[in-house]
């Protein structure tokens, strides 16, 4: 397909093949799961779209994180998601 396959982008197709990758080394390529990707990929491009029209002035400072853990507007969960990403 030097074009493309029409009935999906080329990020869903990409995603697809990902996806496939931890199944082995052969891919028996389902079109259908690759067009729930597009449709995935587009609902995560406009969710992107609705939040970043909130946060466009956000200026992030150094020591951002410090705050947020020490104010106590953030919940158990969180505080415990974000030790886990810095561990």
């Amino acid at each position: 397909f030097p074009e493309g396959i029409p009935e999906c982008g080329s990020d869903a197709l990409r995603f697809g093949l990902l996806a496939y990758t931890v199944q082995g080394r052969d891919v028996n390529l389902d079109m259908k799961r690759v067009v729930g990707y597009r449709l995935f990929c587009n609902k995560l491009w406009n969710a992107t779209k609705f939040a970043l029209q909130f946060v466009s002035d956000f200026q992030p400072t150094a020591n951002i994180l410090d705050e947020l853990m020490s104010s106590g507007k953030m919940a158990l969960r969180d505080k415990f998601m974000i030790s886990r990403l810095m561990a």
